[in-house]
């Protein structure tokens, strides 16, 4: 049955300030930091399969940071093998074009570290009719969303028009370096959640393009509900998405209740 199989990817910077004072030397006048002096301090990738039906299966989540794995070559060099392990795998990240992959690319060339082949084709696929014929490439959510025009709306701008709580994006747009082994924990926990955030806003885009047999809140619910049991999320993630998946569960049935 044909299949399109996604790897759902985040990751997480910071300033390199060594790096912002060599721009500053080479160009005094440079005030704001560029994309060029972040460095990458923690990744994850969310594997799941949809099926033509509209099924969805959630594979495996990985994540990995410099404080579990050594430093940013090495949270490259995973991320990187991971979807070198699933040619067959489009990845798909939002905004991934101008932030995410950037860096990345920096970090391999300065590391010596050959980009899976996701990273290496020429033109992203931008619809649903595009990955199904050319799969195993790279796609931008955030592209996708903003087409010709010249708004770029937020993954959490997204998440709150598909009905989830506010809750769930809480430190969405800016995570600071950790500082300790908790601050490591709570990251892991927010970079696996993002990928399943965009994996959520992901199925529902699929619904918009066409996919047939797909219901994006029950995609959600599903989802949120395989994060909770498999993913490693903190004590209060765990909570939150216990209590965000009950509220789920009580709309679908009185949704379904009222279809009767």
């Amino acid at each position: 049955m044909p299949m399109h199989k996604f790897t759902f990817f985040d990751t997480e910077s910071t300033w390199d300030q060594d790096l912002h004072v060599g721009d500053k030397t080479i160009e005094p006048d440079l005030y704001r930091y560029r994309i060029g002096s972040k460095r990458i301090f923690a990744a994850s990738a969310f594997d799941l399969t949809l099926d033509e039906q509209g099924q969805i299966t959630c594979e495996r989540i990985s994540s990995w940071t410099e404080h579990h794995y050594g430093d940013e070559e090495a949270v490259v060099a995973h991320l990187f093998d991971h979807l070198r392990a699933r040619p067959d795998y489009t990845a798909v990240g939002f905004g991934s074009i101008a932030t995410d992959v950037s860096i990345l690319t920096l970090a391999a060339m300065e590391y010596g570290i050959q980009r899976p082949r996701q990273f290496l084709k020429q033109r992203p696929a931008t619809t649903l009719n595009s990955l199904r014929a050319h799969p195993g490439g790279h796609f931008d959510l955030g592209l996708a969303l903003k087409g010709g025009g010249k708004t770029w709306h937020h993954l959490s701008e997204v998440i709150l028009r598909l009905g989830l709580p506010t809750s769930l994006l809480q430190h969405k747009r800016s995570v600071p370096f950790p500082q300790s082994a908790g601050d490591w924990a709570d990251v892991r926990a927010h970079i696996e959640l993002d990928a399943v955030l965009l994996a959520i806003a992901m199925m529902a885009w699929c619904r918009s393009e066409g996919q047939t047999g797909l219901d994006p809140m029950m995609a959600a619910l599903a989802i949120l509900e395989w994060t909770r049991r498999e993913a490693r999320m903190t004590e209060a993630m765990q909570a939150l998405l216990a209590e965000v998946c009950h509220d789920l569960t009580r709309r679908v049935t009185e949704r379904m209740l009222l279809a009767a």
